[in-house]
């Protein structure tokens, strides 16, 4: 029991509850998922900023342009896709739109929504980044799992994630 007269059972049982499930296998493994992709996110950054001058961020979205149809989608969508709020997006592709890898369009068909797309030098910073990208997320996962464990582990993510999203695909 506690010494401090201002806690008392029912408190001491709520904290031994919560702290209990910091050794439960969900909370284990969530705390290993965000850690993983901390480290993994902050390497791939790194690299991106240093070899092309972009961040992992703005890949990302260069990225989904691209493989979008006509190079172009809703902010709102990108909003969805890249898991950050629509004012996050805004200001995301307010700086990519200055750097000239993207420009916003209006759509002609509802004029509250709008666009962003990939501009030329958009592409082309993609297409520079891009093989080395692919190389750098080779080494960090072959590095430390073989071919069985990423199967696993694509499986078991993409579980997940359909949970939150049923139109997810890598």
């Amino acid at each position: 029991m506690s010494t401090d007269p201002a806690v008392g059972p029912a408190a001491e049982t709520a904290v031994t509850a919560l702290t209990s499930g910091v050794d439960a296998p969900t909370f284990r493994v969530w705390l290993s998922l965000v850690h993983a992709y901390g480290h993994l996110s902050k390497s791939l950054d790194r690299a991106l900023a240093r070899e092309f001058g972009i961040s992992l961020v703005w890949f990302e979205l260069l990225a989904r342009l691209n493989s979008a149809a006509e190079g172009r989608l809703r902010l709102s969508r990108l909003s969805q896709d890249l898991v950050v709020s629509k004012a996050s997006v805004t200001k995301l592709v307010d700086r990519m739109e200055r750097a000239g890898l993207v420009r916003r369009e209006s759509a002609p068909e509802d004029r509250r929504a709008v666009y962003a797309v990939l501009t030329p030098d958009g592409r082309a910073a993609l297409a520079e980044a891009l093989p080395q990208q692919v190389r750098n997320v080779r080494q960090a996962f072959s590095e430390r799992l073989d071919g069985e464990q990423l199967d696993s582990l694509e499986t078991l993510l993409d579980t997940v994630v359909r949970g939150f999203d049923p139109d997810w695909r890598p």
